[in-house]
């Protein structure tokens, strides 16, 4: 693992952990700010909610406008995130000396909107390599970015600190320009961008929304135990050296072991286990002192700081997947992810003033309650209706998709091969050798004009997978699956899964009598 995580050592990955430190910075370092001038920042009315509208604002307006105004949003922006950057800093460190709120609350804006921006670009860069290399570097991007972020939180002077952040702002500038290529001057040739927007902005929501859910339930607890622990009193060095400990533990873990979790763990199972350690320590907030909330909110972090890396590898294979931009896949992801984090806040910042313990207690379970829904709503497969429904593996002759209703004949023609006995799962499952799937599935594709996706889905069915393991692995609904199996079985003119592996033996021999 260690040699492989050298090998993303690189402009990407150092570069990434230089916006992830800037990004910490414009979000738990304006705790430093704070700390210095009497306006007010944690509130739901200081600056720290005006940096998380600019934040979500500009992740959404980008979103949606790869989709609607595609040539105009598919732009490199780090210019137009270093002026911001520049100018809110600026205006956040002259708060210290005039004491204006309306100049705080523009300047933190600014501040969320630059970071916003350099996010898009760094998405897209990585967006533009293979998955599982981009993985890596943002894992040890991340891995990096934590160790960075303790030494800047641990500077105690005010105009070090100052010139420290000015100089991590121009170093994300340099690092994306030595990064980017080409990449804002050709049309990739695997992205369709800005196609059918609104048809495309339906089927991102349909297949991601569960996604969305899980990382914004561990972003709601989050914000609220952030919250819980500002209020507390403690000291803001502490609090931001705690997160930043988070972050490191989450992303120093999974570095370690990405190499053996890759590929084992679906994004349910991960949820699931994250899920239920963060809410089992966000029901003990009410019973335990300040320094475990505290404790909490490094705990807390490290849980979303684990799943935030799990949500930018998983747009970008959506973005491939579905062959759309991938800025409009992460921004409409992350506007809603990020949007949790903005709501927990202010739930923390309303209810959590008194610190009563039986008023915290009702937030605990009724956030854990409500929260709850969106374990079930992840692991829990259509069971009844969908035993009948249109499963091209485990289904049979007579499950057919709605309104593709085989003719007499064809009705005639598979009752006479479903009265041989019907070969177990095992045998139907390594009829077809594992290493030859993909040569076969792309002469089938050849042969009977099958789409790339078509041909995803025939590839995992000779594998063996079921219709919920196929939708994970496409990052689609069960629906659409069913509705790619259905064109499928018509085009290779079957009409349930043995006749598929027929097919593909009848292939087989041919090519061995060929070979002969």
């Amino acid at each position: 693992m260690l040699r492989n995580i050298s090998r993303v050592f690189d402009a990407y990955s150092v570069g990434f952990a230089i916006y992830l430190v800037l990004s910490s910075t414009s979000a738990w370092g304006l705790l430093r700010i704070a700390s210095m001038t009497s306006l007010s920042f944690s509130g739901m009315h200081g600056g720290e909610t005006a940096r998380s509208i600019g934040y979500i604002g500009i992740l959404l307006v980008f979103g949606l406008g790869c989709l609607y105004f595609p040539s105009q949003c598919k732009r490199d922006t780090t210019y137009h995130s270093t002026v911001c950057l520049v100018l809110g800093y600026a205006g956040l460190f002259a708060t210290v000396f005039v004491q204006n709120a309306a100049l705080q609350n523009l300047s933190a804006f600014l501040v969320g909107a630059g970071s916003s921006l350099s996010f898009v670009v760094w998405q897209r860069l990585f967006a533009e390599q293979d998955a599982d290399v981009a993985a890596r570097r943002i894992i040890v991007g991340s891995v990096l970015s934590a160790v960075f972020y303790l030494a800047v939180a641990c500077i105690a002077w005010y105009w070090l600190y100052a010139i420290v952040v000015f100089c991590i702002v121009a170093l994300n500038a340099l690092f994306l320009r030595r990064c980017r290529g080409g990449v804002f001057q050709r049309v990739p040739s695997d992205i369709v961008v800005g196609q059918s927007g609104g048809a495309t902005l339906t089927n991102i929501v349909s297949s991601t929304w569960r996604y969305m859910l899980c990382i914004a339930a561990i972003g709601y607890v989050g914000g609220v135990s952030r919250m819980f622990a500002q209020q507390s009193g403690g000291d803001s060095s502490v609090l931001n050296v705690t997160l930043a400990l988070g972050m490191l533990a989450a992303a120093g873990g999974l570095a370690l072991a990405w190499d053996k979790v890759r590929g084992r763990f679906s994004f349910p199972a991960v949820y699931t286990a994250v899920f239920l350690a963060v809410m089992t320590g966000f029901l003990f907030l009410p019973f335990f002192d300040a320094g475990y909330r505290m404790l909490f909110a490094g705990v807390a972090n490290a849980a979303f700081s684990l799943v935030s890396i799990f949500m930018m590898v998983t747009c970008i294979k959506i973005a491939h997947l579905r062959q759309v931009d991938p800025i409009a896949v992460f921004g409409v992801f992350s506007s809603i992810v990020y949007g949790g984090v903005l709501i927990g806040r202010a739930v923390g910042d309303a209810l959590g003033q008194t610190y009563d313990i039986s008023q915290i207690l009702v937030i605990a379970l009724m956030s854990t309650y409500v929260l709850s829904f969106a374990g079930v709503v992840v692991n829990t497969r259509r069971k009844g209706k969908v035993d009948r429904a249109f499963d091209p593996i485990g289904g049979t002759a007579d499950s057919e998709p709605e309104g593709n209703a085989p003719s007499d004949e064809d009705d005639a023609a598979a009752r006479a091969s479903d009265d041989r006995p019907a070969p177990r799962p095992l045998v139907r499952n390594v009829i077809v050798a594992q290493d030859m799937v993909p040569v076969y599935s792309r002469l089938l594709k050849k042969t009977y004009g099958l789409s790339n996706r078509e041909t995803d889905v025939l590839e995992l069915i000779l594998r063996g997978r079921d219709v919920a393991r196929m939708s994970e692995t496409l990052f689609v609904s069960e629906n659409t699956v069913r509705s790619h199996c259905k064109n499928l079985y018509r085009k290779l003119d079957v009409h349930n899964r043995q006749q598929v592996f027929d097919l593909v033996e009848e292939f087989r021999k041919r090519e061995e009598y060929d070979g002969d």
